[in-house]
């Protein structure tokens, strides 16, 4: 499929905005038992139908392309793309599990390459519409979910690792990247991509893996070689609600972006730190995700280029919400607050906002406020003099 041209008209003076989808890639399954489900994007697309957004002047709604192997293999190693290919053709192959695949996370199904390649190739389409000036913002939902896939390797439900493929692109083009992972999970798979390139700063924001698959990301994951200091990892405390998280946020991240002067933000927006998620533990609301949005957005404009796309999230009705709610902020269109009447995708939903958690007892609030303090305070020694904050 090709992609249009987007338009570059923009009467009102609002961000160009790329929203890149194709619901074909909410029409599958990984398994019966599996906590991912692809259909939760087809409910957000409804939502975003309904809300109005997609028939916003400054939005334009584009096809995904599929990656081709090339740009797959700029990440990946040839056997293990092929590999995940001769299985998706219903190859036997008694090894795969040296390959991560067959496993209860990363189940083998029919057509996984194809639509794999697809998500990547919604990343690259929107990632080549920011970095050309046709978009000043672009958000492909289906990307970042992949953001635990290694190079020869599945894991964590991702295959190809769109983000790190895209990020490749974009680095070969003299591109610097800033890449920000807000995702429950530590965004292995990217942080290794890049693990010893000083061209693209990963930050990653995250319950700690002391709790949490993949059990990775701790500060002292700091890169290596001409990357060492830019890698960075702020590991959470289960629990952390809205206020300590946005504490945490805004003391590296704006900081430390600023400082790196990248050509190009890129985000993974994952919800699964949402506090009704059914895999994770910490404390967010939609609202709580949406201004870290908002805060995202004002970098985003800083620096004129922003690609987005989405990531882990597991309760149907936050992702629904909190993408409709992203995609939104990002083109400035004014959302009312009730959930319209004639979205029916997903039954239950009344408000974009939620009524947030009780609060934390104090006696556990201070031990989630000591870690994460602590966790601050090793970034702050660690790279922050890297940087000359």
């Amino acid at each position: 499929m090709q992609a249009k041209i987007i338009s570059v008209t923009n009467p009102r003076q609002k961000p160009r905005t790329a929203f890149v989808y194709a619901d074909e890639l909410s029409q599958y399954q990984l398994s019966a038992e599996h906590p991912l489900r692809p259909i939760r994007l087809h409910h957000m697309h409804e939502l975003m139908k309904a809300a109005g957004i997609l028939d916003a002047a400054n939005v334009d709604t584009l096809v995904p392309r599929t990656a081709t192997r090339t740009e797959i293999e700029s990440s990946h190693d040839p056997g293990y793309v092929s590999i995940v290919e001769a299985i998706s053709k219903g190859a036997i192959a008694p090894g795969m599990g040296e390959f991560g695949l067959g496993t209860p996370d990363n189940p083998v199904r029919p057509g996984m390459y194809e639509q794999t390649a697809l998500c990547v190739g919604a990343t690259l389409i929107a990632s080549e519409l920011v970095t050309s000036g046709k978009a000043d913002v672009a958000f492909a939902p289906t990307g970042g979910v992949h953001h635990h896939a290694m190079p020869a390797h599945a894991s964590g439900f991702g295959i190809f690792n769109d983000a790190v493929i895209a990020m490749n692109a974009m680095v070969d083009a003299g591109l610097r990247v800033a890449y920000i992972d807000i995702d429950c999970h530590h965004g292995d798979g990217v942080q290794l991509g890049h693990y010893d390139s000083d061209q693209v700063l990963t930050i990653s924001i995250h319950e700690s893996g002391q709790w949490l698959f993949p059990g990775t990301g701790f500060v002292q994951e700091i890169g290596t070689g001409d990357g060492t200091g830019y890698s960075v990892n702020v590991p959470l405390a289960p629990y952390t609600q809205d206020d300590d998280w946005h504490a945490l946020f805004d003391e590296v991240i704006p900081p430390l972006v600023r400082a790196f002067k990248p050509d190009v933000l890129f985000t993974q927006l994952g919800i699964d730190t949402h506090f009704q998620d059914p895999l994770t533990h910490l404390s967010l609301t939609t609202q709580g995700f949406n201004l870290v949005v908002q805060k995202l957005g004002a970098l985003g404009a800083e620096i004129g280029k922003w690609v987005a796309v989405g990531g882990g999230g597991y309760d149907l009705s936050a992702v629904a919400r909190s993408w409709t709610m992203a995609l939104a902020t990002m083109a400035k269109f004014e959302l009312d607050d009730q959930v319209p009447l004639s979205f029916t995708s997903l039954e239950g939903l009344t408000t974009f906002d939620d009524q947030p958690p009780a609060p934390t007892e104090a006696q556990y609030l201070s031990e989630i406020q000591q870690h994460n303090k602590s966790s601050f305070d090793e970034v702050r020694k660690l790279i922050f003099p890297k940087f000359g904050i």
